[in-house]
């Protein structure tokens, strides 16, 4: 099974007979809603790419003669629509571009798009154009319209807000002025809404990760449509459980000598699922990271995981956690990371579409987080939504973020390699002590700082965050066992089996209740003796549990129960 890891075009994935999830039945779907100007939201390495490119290859009418060759084997090509292969395709991309200043981001939008213009006149052969005096994107795209205003085109937008997440993030003061009503932005989309009125561009298909330029881009297109929190598309990019496990059915049994497909799947669903856009929808796994471990797990060939679960692009794209939550109200938004680190959830409405000319909310915070697949709807509760961090991956750059956040706050640096020979004794030699002192000092460290409200759920976060800073184990934390919630695991993560896995429960008295200490540690004990009786808790190799008491910043009590 060849497996398109970081391919996008579809002819070639079609050709080199690579895996393809069958899609083109949404083509179907898309074509007949009435709306011809569509957008479709989702987070970064969901399939968008690939998506526009099929897309391409079906409407235009340069592939007419490769329909079958292409499309053949699938869905769409044993139920081809009426508007197959009949369109001229302008395909616009608005990645890699410097979003450093107003005047380089201008730039580099303005040089996508002459790219797109001329791609498109040398590939169907219309008279090329001079632009060279157009320093308006806006100018460059009437211009080719006006020469080509005898054919209709269906455009394809990928990556439309691209650039404009980056200045979110990293350039707030840019982004204003570039998307406002005067902005290059909306004067360039503008000419695609006077195109469509004029009949030459008859369909849009627009894909991002958030809505938060459609203000500019929707202003007065009142005949378009966002499908991006529809429940007929929820599944149009992503992959579903019963997904994943017809493609590992087709993996070679010797890449399994150690797990089962079972074991295998319930792995996958840990590391990258969660995504869920709607409410009665079916959660979906990320298929970018889901390609990655499997590219690398088929590679190694002797059924031993990746040392890497995370694709370093994927660390890349959402390592700019930092920079977004210092975005407008940086307070607000970090009130929303200590709600998702101690309690795993935040509620709120979702902002469908924005406008930075208003006051940027704790709504419009939590809503950008979700679009961005930072966290992921958990249920429904009427007009509210409740969010949650969707999986271990997403749980993990999290963490990492809180500890640079705990590093600023309580002024402790450079504790990477501490915490790596405190989990080693921990993991190889069973001693927790060394492991648990450091969180110790951590509370010590922040002990004075009026914003920092102790109790048992703050004492297994920081257990939490250092123990996710090492690969070693697969931490979880409140993890159901038969109806009970252990407070943290510590089980092994393949391919790394140390010697020991733990099981931990925390208690924790505020220094006025010290009294309460013996109390605290007998319902410790009894907690996890009735944890130790389950039969899944009984299989784990090398098991060791240990209730933690802590009184106020002191480490009081590390009571191993056998």
């Amino acid at each position: 099974m060849k497996l398109p890891y970081g391919i996008s075009n579809f002819a070639m994935l079609v050709r080199e007979n690579y895996f393809f999830m069958d899609r083109t039945s949404y083509i179907e779907l898309l074509e007949n809603e009435p709306e011809h100007y569509l957008f479709f939201l989702r987070p970064r390495r969901f399939g968008k790419s690939l998506f526009i490119s099929v897309l391409s290859y079906y409407y235009g009418l340069e592939h007419k003669a490769k329909f079958q060759e292409l499309f053949g084997q699938y869905y769409i090509g044993k139920h081809p629509t009426p508007k197959a292969n009949s369109y001229y395709v302008l395909k616009l991309e608005f990645s890699r571009i410097n979003t450093e200043t107003p005047e380089s981001t201008k730039k580099g939008f303005l040089f996508n798009v002459l790219m797109s213009l001329q791609s498109c006149e040398d590939l169907y052969g219309f008279l090329p154009q001079d632009y060279s005096q157009d320093s308006e994107p806006a100018a460059l795209l009437k211009r080719f319209f006006k020469a080509n205003k005898d054919r209709v085109f269906y455009v394809l937008i990928d990556e439309y807000d691209h650039f404009a997440n980056e200045l979110l993030g990293f350039h707030f003061e840019h982004f204003s002025e570039i998307v406002s009503r005067n902005g290059f932005v909306r004067k360039f989309y503008e000419v695609i809404k006077e195109a469509t009125g004029d009949g030459i561009v008859e369909r849009l298909f627009v894909t991002g990760v958030s809505p938060i330029t459609l203000d500019s881009m929707t202003s007065g297109f009142n005949i378009g449509r966002n499908f991006s929190l529809n429940n007929h598309y929820h599944k149009m990019l992503g992959f579903t459980e019963e997904e994943i496990t017809s493609m590992l059915k087709q993996l070679p049994p010797s890449l399994l000598p150690h797990f089962s497909q079972k074991i295998l799947l319930a792995d996958l669903k840990k590391w990258y699922n969660g995504y869920l856009f709607h409410p009665k929808g079916e959660r979906l796994y990320n298929p970018d990271m889901v390609l990655f471990f499997l590219t690398d797990f088929i590679r190694n060939g002797d059924g031993e995981y990746p040392e890497r679960m995370l694709d370093p692009n994927i660390a890349s794209d959402y390592g700019k956690l930092r920079r977004l939550f210092d975005l407008r109200n940086r307070q607000q938004n970090y009130d929303i990371l200590d709600r998702l680190m101690k309690d795993g959830c935040v509620i709120s409405e979702v902002t469908i579409q924005f406008s930075f000319e208003k006051h940027f909310t704790t709504q419009d915070f939590v809503s950008l987080l979700f679009y961005m697949g930072l966290i992921s709807l958990e249920e429904g509760m009427g007009s509210r939504w409740k969010f949650k961090i969707p999986n271990y991956v997403m749980e993990g750059l999290y963490l990492q973020f809180f500890a640079e956040v705990l590093e600023e706050r309580s002024g402790v640096e450079n504790r990477m390699l501490i915490i790596g020979d405190a989990l080693h004794l921990l993991a190889y030699e069973n001693q927790p002590r060394p492991f648990l002192e450091l969180i110790e000092a951590e509370l010590k460290a922040l002990s004075n700082r009026d914003f920092i409200q102790f109790d048992e759920k703050y004492v297994q976060l920081l257990f939490v965050t250092f123990a996710r800073l090492s690969d070693l184990y697969f931490v979880q934390s409140q993890r159901e066992v038969s109806q009970k919630y252990p407070d943290v695991m510590l089980l092994h993560r393949p391919p790394f089996f140390p010697t020991h896995q733990f099981l931990l429960e925390f208690k924790y008295l505020k220094k006025s209740d010290e009294s309460q200490l013996d109390t605290k540690l007998q319902e410790g004990i009894s907690q996890l003796q009735g944890y130790l009786q389950h039969e899944e808790i009984q299989a784990l190799a090398g098991l060791k549990s240990y209730v933690v008491v802590f009184v106020g910043c002191e480490l009081r009590e590390v009571r191993e129960i056998v």
